[in-house]
């Protein structure tokens, strides 16, 4: 188990212990990454430790990687019922639903989506249209960076350039005169390597897991947005637990919840010293932090309406409301 894990894993417990669960129930996860990602390591696995000190090890939890269903095509039998849950996130299912993308605008302050109201605007949508319970949204504050082959021009920015990008933030590559492309995460490496891209934008925490920085050494800063993660169950499955076992797994969530934001804020210290280590440099994207995070959050929004429409209007427009 990772290291950080360890640190905050106890304090997730004392408040989960109280819940006595009727039944052993073993459950299978489809995760959208394999253990070499720090999402994985302590996200997906943190949550399978918490429900199963939560459930006395009643409950448990046996996780698959891509290797078994890649990860854009891991939705749909968990809503079939083939798995009973999943790790993942929006971007991987924008051709079902763009209001999971769209939780990457949201402000990252975990209870305020708590208390209003977006979190369980998003678990109604999820569960409407997808036959889908989310368990948790664990988000990672520390945002997406861009990883170069070269270093940042001021003057001629990224012109020319390809740089793999998903639909939440090809307005920022765009706006810096590069192209964006999109290819596999698995291939990501080897394309670098080669020169079929010139970069790529990744969450600031979990590239050094997939050495990167190897091939795209330059770190540019700042990082912008939220990294807003999925933990969901087949809806039928949930309705099929008992109570104790449903809040035993609900408690579980929030307190992977409150325990990720500390997590990825140490380990994003961690992995830069690591990548620095190891010959990476950093560089700049040439824009302030507010002006990158307003990019982002436009073209996240966007990906909603694009992809769901009017429900992704109204999401925008709840999550406007709110001032998040």
């Amino acid at each position: 188990m990772n290291k950080l894990l360890n640190i905050v894993l106890s304090a997730g417990i004392a408040s989960c212990m109280s819940v006595s669960v009727a039944q052993a129930t073993d459950m299978k996860m489809l995760t959208a990454w394999g253990a070499n990602h720090s999402g994985t390591a302590n996200m997906a696995y943190g949550y399978i430790d918490l429900v199963s000190a939560a459930t006395d090890g009643k409950v448990t939890i046996k996780p698959s990687g891509p290797e078994v269903v890649a990860a854009g095509k891991q939705l749909q039998p968990i809503s079939a019922g083939v798995f009973d849950l999943i790790y993942t996130h929006g971007l991987y299912h924008t051709g079902t639903t763009g209001i999971g993308a769209a939780i990457d605008a949201v402000n990252g302050d975990i209870e305020l989506r708590r208390s209003s109201g977006v979190w369980e605007w998003v678990d109604k949508h999820y569960q409407e249209t997808q036959n889908l319970k989310v368990l948790s949204i664990p988000t990672a504050t520390t945002g997406f960076r861009f990883f170069l082959k070269d270093d940042m021009d001021a003057d001629k920015k990224l012109d020319g350039k390809k740089i793999r990008a998903l639909p939440s933030y090809n307005t920022i590559v765009g706006s810096l005169g590069a192209t964006a492309v999109v290819i596999p995460f698995g291939e990501l490496y080897s394309a670098a390597e080669k020169g079929v891209i010139d970069g790529l934008v990744w969450p600031s925490v979990g590239a050094v897991g997939f050495k990167f920085h190897e091939v795209t050494p330059y770190l540019a800063e700042p990082a912008f947005g939220t990294v807003s993660y999925l933990i969901m169950m087949n809806l039928d499955k949930w309705n099929d637990l008992d109570e104790a076992t449903r809040t035993a797994m609900l408690d579980a969530g929030h307190t992977l919840e409150q325990n990720t934001v500390g997590i990825f804020n140490k380990l994003l210290d961690e992995e830069n010293a690591a990548m620095m280590e190891a010959g990476a440099k950093t560089t700049s994207i040439g824009y302030s932090l507010e002006e990158a995070n307003k990019l982002f959050a436009e073209r996240a929004m966007e990906v909603a309406v694009e992809k769901s429409g009017a429900t992704g209007e109204a999401f925008r427009d709840f999550v406007m409301s709110k001032g998040l």
